[in-house]
């Protein structure tokens, strides 16, 4: 065959074939280039190539630094879809300043989790060599804890890498390493050199299994409604909850008793007083009176106090200050001493008499059967109780009266709410800032001491005389402590460091100080100091970035951040936080790698066998996983799963949906982008593309487009709305360039027309500008899918002349704005987005008929309507294929009884005529027998869903699948042609036959 080659001007060379010839053709031209998107190839080693190069490190000095710090994840175990939604938005944010010449420093570490680590490898030995921690030394068991932190770092950086995180990793850092440590002293020293710090005795939260207070944020209320038997660590049976015991206490000096509600018997022993409201006048002439208390056999006094709740129970409490929060008010109201009646190890002291050393929910029944002996029980009655859970333990938390270090908090707050309200300090979104302003109006002083071996030691040194005199002394050191007892006192003293450690969130709200070299390095700290953004789940927006804000200001007098972004909650598909008490916890690595039901099961049985869930949570894990999961997990790469997590919905929400098949639905469109970059090397052959004096309409059109998508993603990248960026590309890639454009260009590159000069100038205009789409679509997809777009940029630049040499995607610029300005045409859009109103239905009803043999009247009630699509035929012709299109007005086109048509708007109607007789027969044919099976299957769904009982959940389920075969049904009724005629004259009513 003989193939035309022609130059026009400046253009490149372009072959026009027969279309006989083109499949050919373009085999030749995508030699070497993979017929499909193959992941595996895509992303192996791809990291590895970024780092040697040095792609993740800041520089240009010229612009200012972008920076931010990853959210240390806790070296508990690997991680979550939580962590890797945060790696994905800060990876993104990244990627989009490094491409716009920004310098980025954004630094990774981990956080050595305290109580957290303590409990996963306490329980990681029990299960595996029977062995607590009294078992053996602390350093023994330190090893143990340092050994796991080794272990679950490599995998914690190993998944980081999968994940694309462009972190600088010359900045890693630990949050108990030698650094930081320093740290943490000297803000603990300059905070009690402050005043801001003291040590006090008061009502904390205590786990008995831990051993230690714990923190609002480790605690989960559990609401137990009416009587329940729950598992407590440390007890063999279940205990019982949700129960609310009457006691009648008798009066002195009187036949009169009061009936006291108590939730917890077992504390009697603590009772100091009957409290009762001040207007209740059910008790009104018994305040001040005294009641014999059967257990503890004293008097105690009756009181009231206005925070007496009339409602509850017998509106009689008792009052045991050093086990209940009110109480203890109460009792300092009042002047009460304090009684402790339970012990740190969860058992019964002394005061509570022949009950000593019983454990407190053993004690608990045995009480209450001394009761009932002495006629004091009255009733044991169901009752709603909110229990709270150690989140780490599982163990019902106790408060009890133990001396601590707390941080004043309420001026720290003050000066965190004024950044907020002046504007220095801003939080995306902005919903969030209520949350803000509530929690530190209403904050009470900081507990930051705990009962742990694993963790910042508090450094404290208590000196004492003779054991006569004791103060506490915060120090850098043993040797530093002496020497200010010595300088202070004059004479020798024993010195004993403070054996607890610090909460972790008080060495964590310090990352933004220590990171900048704080207090040692200070003098370099503009580099890393303030951050740019904290970017973290809303769920810690009190609990950690409240309080680095408190004390950034504090310590340094300057904002540790300057803006605030909070992501929402990961849920699954059924809208249920991903939890492992819940069982449907999803981890990143088995969505980017796929893995089968099989291993599934394998991997959740050897996370119980570790000890690192519970049997309850493991039987519940393997029943959803059999439900949900039967068929396992695709591989559906990294691209994929980070497109998943930043859309469809907005990162912003409350809690965010993640459903695999979505993720399988974004691999789809990886394909889709690549299977689009096949078409144009098939369709250009490799050489120089130069921009053409003159573009077609539909390539003017696309161009606009993509002017507009880059718009739209700048500007939605920037007010961090990554769904609304995202699904802004996709519109343009899927429902623009390819169901639009690229069909519309096949009419062109694919034939051999009459007029060649024309055809050869659109085929100029055609090429560059499937090229010149491809380019800078991929530049703006690059920062979301960071794998995909490398190695596809790569491979194009190889081949066309309009992709950037280099090694990287990473080293082109982001496209912005007013580089595209000058493609933007309003006018032609509008014009476009009507044709497209035709075309779309038009394409449906053509799918039910043969386009070589088919004529189209596109009918119009309007004459404006018909000079306006006449002049749009042109695309119309192109997006359908079907050369043969006509437009009519109502009074000039009279069509048959039995025509072949379709609605695309109330005066809008599109007629087919198909030249075959025998062949228009068939479709006919074909047309009614479709109809007629899409009715059928609608009645029939119409009266299974009528058979169903809606109060039984399996036929609830059933009814939801039957309204969505019905919803289908219709959608294709309405997408289908018709047979008959539509009467212009009078109501457009549909005659059908």
């Amino acid at each position: 065959m003989q193939i035309h080659v022609q130059r026009i001007n400046s253009f490149p060379r372009f072959i026009i074939l027969y279309k006989r010839d083109f499949n050919r053709h373009v085999s030749h031209l995508l030699q070497g280039f993979p017929e499909k998107y193959d992941l595996k190839m895509t992303e192996n080693g791809r990291y590895e190539i970024w780092m040697q190069n040095n792609y993740f490190n800041p520089n240009n000095i010229e612009k200012e630094t972008f920076k931010m710090i990853l959210p240390p994840p806790n070296i508990t175990g690997v991680l979550h879809l939580g962590h890797a939604l945060t790696v994905t938005i800060q990876d993104i944010l990244s990627r989009w300043h490094r491409m716009r010449g920004y310098p980025v420093t954004w630094i990774p570490g981990l956080d050595h989790a305290g109580s957290a680590t303590q409990v996963i490898v306490e329980k990681m030995l029990k299960k595996q060599t029977n062995l607590s921690k009294s078992d053996m030394s602390k350093d023994e068991f330190l090893k143990f804890v340092e050994q796991w932190k080794l272990e679950k770092g490599d995998t914690i950086r190993s998944q980081l890498k999968t994940l694309g995180a462009t972190l600088d990793w010359s900045k890693e850092f630990y949050t108990l390493n030698e650094d930081h440590n320093i740290s943490v002293t000297e803000a603990f020293i300059k905070l009690y050199k402050k005043e801001l710090l003291y040590r006090h005795k008061t009502l904390i939260n205590w786990s008995h299994a831990l051993g230690s207070t714990i923190s609002d944020i480790e605690i989960e209320n559990l609401c137990v409604d009416g009587k329940t038997m729950l598992e407590v660590p440390g007890y063999d049976r279940k205990v019982a909850f949700g129960e609310i015991a009457e006691i009648a206490f008798q009066i002195k000096d009187s036949n009169k008793k009061i009936v006291v509600a108590t939730t917890r018997p077992e504390t009697l022993h603590g009772d100091v007083a009957i409290a009762v409201h001040p207007q209740d006048s059910r008790y009104a002439d018994l305040i001040g009176q005294d009641v014999w208390h059967p257990l503890r056999e004293v008097y105690v006094p009756i009181i009231a106090d206005s925070l007496v709740d009339r409602n509850f129970g017998t509106g009689a409490v008792k009052i045991t200050p050093a086990h209940d929060r009110l109480d203890f008010i109460i009792a300092q109201n009042h002047k009460l001493s304090s009684i402790d009646v339970i012990n740190e190890n969860g058992t019964l002291t002394n005061a509570a008499k022949s009950f000593m050393g019983l454990k407190k929910f053993h004690a608990r029944s045995k009480i209450l059967s001394k009761l009932s002996e002495l006629g004091a029980l009255q009733s044991m009655k169901e009752h709603k109780v909110m229990l709270p859970l150690c989140s780490r333990s599982g163990d019902v938390i106790e408060l009890i009266l133990k001396e601590q270090w707390f941080l004043k908090c309420e001026k720290m707050a003050e000066r965190a709410m004024d950044a907020v309200k002046t504007g220095s300090l801003k939080i995306d979104p902005k919903s969030r800032e209520e949350e803000w302003f509530d929690y530190l109006q209403n904050i009470k002083d900081w507990c930051i001491s705990r009962q742990l071996i694993w963790g910042h030691r508090i450094p404290a040194y208590y000196a004492t005389t003779n054991g006569n005199f004791g103060e506490w002394i915060p120090a850098r050191s043993m040797e530093e402590a002496k020497r200010i007892a010595q300088e202070k006192y004059s004479y020798k003293n024993e010195i004993v460091q403070d054996c607890d450690v610090l909460d972790t969130w008080f060495s964590s709200a310090l990352l933004p100080l220590t990171i900048a070299g704080w207090p040692n390095n200070w003098s370099n700290y503009k580099k890393y100091y303030p951050l740019t953004l904290l970017e973290t789940g809303k769920d810690i927006l009190c609990f950690w970035v409240a309080r680095m804000a408190m004390l950034g200001l504090e310590l340094s007098n300057q904002l540790p951040f300057e803006n605030i972004l909070l992501h929402g909650l990961i849920t699954d598909s059924h809208g249920r936080k991903m939890s492992k008490s819940v069982g449907n916890v999803i981890l990143p690595d088995h969505v980017i790698h796929g893995i089968d039901f099989q291993s599934i099961q394998e991997e959740t049985k050897k996370t119980f066998e570790a000890g690192l869930i519970k049997q309850q949570e493991f039987k519940r894990t393997v029943k959803l996983y059999n439900e949900s999961l039967s068929k396992g997990i695709p591989e559906c790469g990294t691209d994929a799963l980070r497109m998943t997590l930043c859309a469809p919905h907005n990162v912003k929400d409350q809690t965010i949906s993640f459903n695999v098949a979505e993720c399988e639905t974004n691999k789809r469109f990886l394909n889709k982008i690549w299977q689009a970059c096949r078409y144009v090397l098939g369709v250009i052959e490799k050489g120089e593309l130069i921009e053409p004096a003159i573009f077609s309409d539909i390539d003017k059109w696309i161009l606009s487009r993509l002017a507009f998508m880059v718009q739209n993603v700048n500007e939605a990248l920037s007010t961090n709305q990554f769904n609304k960026a995202i699904l802004s590309m996709k519109e343009f890639l899927y429902h623009e360039f390819c169901d639009v454009y690229i069909e519309a260009t096949k009419f062109v590159l694919s034939n051999n027309h009459k007029d060649m000069d024309e055809n050869e100038i659109n085929i100029a205009s055609h090429t560059y500008t499937l090229a010149k789409c491809l380019e800078v679509f991929l530049r703006s997809f690059a920062p979301v899918a960071p794998y995909f777009t490398d190695d596809l940029y790569l491979r194009l630049s190889e081949r066309l002349s309009i992709f950037s040499p280099g090694p990287s995607i990473f080293k082109t610029s982001y496209p912005v704005s007013k580089e595209f300005q000058k493609y933007r045409d309003i006018d032609l859009e509008e014009k476009v987005r009507e044709a497209r109103k035709i075309m779309n239905p038009l394409k449906m009803i053509l799918s039910y008929v043969n386009k070589s043999e088919t004529q189209v009247y596109i009918v119009v009630k309007k004459l404006e309507d018909r000079l306006f699509l006449e002049k749009s035929l042109s695309l119309i012709r192109s997006g359908t294929k079907i050369v043969d299109i006509q437009v009519r007005t109502y009074q000039s086109y009279k069509p048959k009884p039995d025509s072949i048509y379709g609605k695309i708007e109330p005066d809008k109607f599109i007629y087919l005529k198909i030249k075959n007789a025998d062949k228009e027969k068939q479709i006919k044919q074909m047309i009614v027998e479709k109809r007629e099976s899409i009715l059928k299957e609608l009645e029939d769904q119409t009266n299974f869903i009528r058979g169903l009982r809606t109060d039984k959940k399996t036929d609830l389920n059933k009814k939801i699948k039957a309204e969505a075969k019905i919803k289908r049904a219709i959608n294709q009724l309405e997408s289908m042609p018709m047979l008959g005629e539509v009467d212009f004259a009078e109501t457009n009513v549909i005659k059908e036959k």
